[in-house]
Parts: structure tokens; sequence; C-alpha cells
């Protein structure tokens, strides 16, 4: 039960990359103050945690409503997952980080849209949490297990975020253009794992 733990957290951080988000974060930003940049973040993660929670209780209940099969998401979401993954490993940062920082913020709430989505609640993560939650629903411990990973990856994300200047000094732009790419290519095997089980359960043949 802790090693499904330790895998669900780890897999979780990777989809979520708080460590990626602080150069965007920096740019985006940048014309803050740092108390208004820690209530933007506080708020922007919680957004994020909300959602993320939404789809691990109530996704399940979606694809049984659209009679979806589970091994059948598990192959979908890991091709999806190692789209996400390549794009990673493969994105111009450099241009992402000019983009953030050429954004108009007038008249909008960036915590909501980017912080929350899609820079933390973003595709890779939502795939990932509702891969973890399956069958969440059936054990009170497994469902507390998974709400625990979820909560404790939420928690890394906040304090990793709120101390973006310090961070993004310390990484530098290569620091942070490495920790993205290598985070891509461990989402990438992470997504291979899931469609490499998902066609053994769809074969009813129990994954190794």
């Amino acid at each position: 039960m802790f090693q499904e733990f330790i895998n669900d957290t780890v897999t979780l951080f990777v989809a979520i990359d708080p460590i990626g988000s602080v150069p965007l974060l920096a740019a985006l930003t940048r014309h803050m103050k740092e108390e208004e940049r820690t209530k933007l973040v506080t708020r922007g993660v919680f957004i994020a945690g909300v959602v993320l929670l939404g789809f691990a209780i109530f996704g399940h209940l979606l694809l049984r409503t659209m009679g979806i099969s589970f091994s059948s998401f598990r192959i979908a979401g890991g091709i999806i997952l190692f789209i996400v993954g390549l794009q990673m490993v493969l994105q111009d940062h450099a241009g992402q980080i000019k983009d953030a920082s050429d954004k108009d913020t007038q008249g909008r709430d960036i915590a909501i849209f980017p912080i929350a989505l899609p820079y933390i609640a973003g595709p890779g993560a939502m795939l990932a949490i509702m891969v973890e939650a399956r069958n969440m629903t059936e054990s009170p411990l497994q469902f507390g297990m998974k709400i625990s990973s979820l909560l404790l990856v939420m928690l890394v994300t906040l304090v990793a975020l709120r101390n973006t200047t310090r961070l993004n000094k310390v990484l530098g732009r290569t620091g942070g253009e490495v920790i993205g790419r290598v985070m891509g290519i461990l989402l990438a095997a992470l997504a291979a794992e899931s469609v490499v089980r998902g066609v053994l359960e769809a074969f009813g043949r129990t994954p190794v």
C-alpha cells in the first residue's frame, strides 16, 4: 500500500511538474509584489486542487455513464500522456517563457488561467489522477491514500510556486529547461506503462 502511495505521488508530481512551471510563473508575475504573487499562487493551487479532486471522484462515474471501459481509458490516456511528455521534451521553453512575459493579464484572473489551468491542472495531471483513482471508492483506505497523495503533491506545488523568485534564481533558464525535459521523459515512460497495462487488461491478462 505504501509503495502504491509513493508511485501515485511520483506520477502526479511528474504530471504536474511544479518546478517546470517556475520560470513561466516568474515571467507571468514579474511586475507583481511578493505578497500579491503569493496570494495569486495560493488561489491558483487551490483551484487546481479542486479541479483534480473533482476528476478523481467523478471521473469514473463519467466513464461508466458513457460506457467506456477503464482499460480503454487507460490506453487512450496513456497515448495522450505520451504526447504531453513528448511536448515537454521537445517544446521551446525559451519561447514559452517569452510568451508568458508578453501576456496581457488585464481584465482576467490569471490564478484561474493560466496558473490553475493549464500550468497545474493540465491534461496530463487530469488523466493521471483519473488513472490513479481507479476503484478508490470501493475502499475507504484506498480513497484516503489517493487523496493524501493528491494533497501532498498540491502542498509541494504550493511551496515551490510560492518561492518562485528564489527557485528561478537558483535554477536559471538552463536548469528549468533540464528539469522540464527530464520530467517529460519520465512522463512518457509512465504513459507507455499505462498503455501496456491497458492492453493487458483489455485481453484479460494481469499486469506484472
